[in-house]
């Protein structure tokens, strides 16, 4: 990690914790230097990207301020939430309910576009997965699924968003893959998904990713604060 690297995760967490506000003026460049002991060219390049994600706005020759992150950030700053284990409940649940929304409508979609090479590979990667034992594997393999139903979908944004969330997402699943239980239901569902639709059946698709969404759900709400 690089010193810009290390300023920028530090300063992330400053905001994302509360340490500063949204709306509170940061300490100047000159000062930051100092507080964080490197140069004014790293501040410079940690201000640019900070202010890119939207953590920070900058008021020209005045101040620089923490920025409504919630409201003007963009989806790294989930991921971050989430890497730094500061997501709150009520962020956790819009979290959930937005990928419930997206990916009901990838899987039924997926049952509509779906090539056969596509059900191959769908195929391929639920053997893997059930021959996996390493929890850090399997949640590798768990991201892999969702992207490419979401994929299959014939949506590429949906793929992106989905595959955005893949760092941070790992982490919250690894939580619940230590259980062989929870592996033998995820394994289970995610075979039935696949044949759903290698079969187009769409509400065999839907119902299943939901029961597995849900599943997912009530085992990360014990996992959060």
């Amino acid at each position: 990690m690089s010193l810009t690297e290390e300023v920028i995760r530090k300063l992330k967490y400053q905001i994302l914790s509360g340490q500063y506000e949204p709306g509170e003026h940061l300490p100047t460049l000159r000062e930051m230097a100092d507080i964080f002991e490197v140069s004014r060219s790293v501040i410079n390049a940690v201000v640019v990207d900070m202010e890119t994600s939207g953590y920070i706005k900058i008021v020209p020759t005045k101040w620089i301020e923490v920025a409504d992150w919630e409201t003007e950030g963009n989806l790294s700053i989930l991921n971050d939430l989430i890497e730094f284990d500061l997501i709150k409940r009520e962020q956790l649940e819009s979290l959930l309910q937005s990928r419930l929304f997206m990916e009901l409508e990838c899987v039924r979609l997926a049952c509509e576009n779906a090539s056969r090479e596509d059900v191959a590979r769908l195929k391929a990667l639920v053997i893997e997965e059930t021959a996996e034992t390493r929890p850090e594997k399997r949640a590798k393999c768990d991201i892999r699924f969702h992207t490419l139903v979401a994929q299959m979908s014939g949506n590429f944004i949906y793929g992106m968003i989905i595959n955005s969330f893949s760092d941070s997402g790992r982490k919250l699943i690894e939580k619940f893959y230590n259980d062989e239980n929870v592996m033998n239901f995820v394994s289970e569902k995610h075979g039935s998904i696949c044949r759903a639709i290698e079969n187009k059946d769409e509400n065999l698709a839907v119902s299943q990713m939901r029961e597995l969404l849900e599943h997912g759900e009530k085992i990360i709400y014990t996992k959060i604060k």
